[in-house]
């Protein structure tokens, strides 16, 4: 016996929800990933603008998602063009995200935890002034 119409129809309809429903969304998060400086500028106030990674500078940090939080592992790397000494930190901390917009909470202080990162396709851009220092900072998603 052949179902009618509007009984072929509704299974239909009611599989095609069900299946919806069981779906997981297939496209990775976008801030997941590993991001490193492609452009890492430091201007002191008053004074001229710091090409960190001609000099030797380096950050790197990867983002990873774990029950819905994000957290994060890296180094920034400081030269001593900037500071007296080579300085290095660990960059093992979270991440938070409000639509567009990211920031780094290491475990370690440093000046990371006061910008805010516009996430673009594969990049995380700042360009902020904190505390007399304007950081122009494009990290480049790999």
């Amino acid at each position: 016996m052949k179902p009618n119409l509007p009984a072929r129809i509704l299974f239909a309809a009611c599989l095609v929800v069900a299946i919806g429903a069981c779906r997981r969304s297939t496209e990775p998060d976008p801030l997941v990933g590993t991001f490193v400086a492609s452009t890492f500028l430091i201007t002191p106030n008053g004074q001229g603008t710091l090409n960190v990674l001609a000099q030797g500078g380096v950050l790197g940090i990867n983002i990873a998602t774990t029950s819905g939080s994000f957290t994060t592992a890296g180094t920034l790397i400081l030269p001593p063009a900037l500071t007296t000494q080579t300085v290095t930190i660990n960059l093992m901390g979270t991440a938070s995200r409000t639509d567009n917009l990211v920031r780094f909470v290491p475990s370690v202080p440093s000046f990371l935890t006061e910008l805010t990162f516009t996430l673009g396709v594969n990049t995380l851009t700042t360009n902020q002034t904190v505390a007399d220092t304007t950081y122009d900072i494009v990290l480049t998603r790999y």
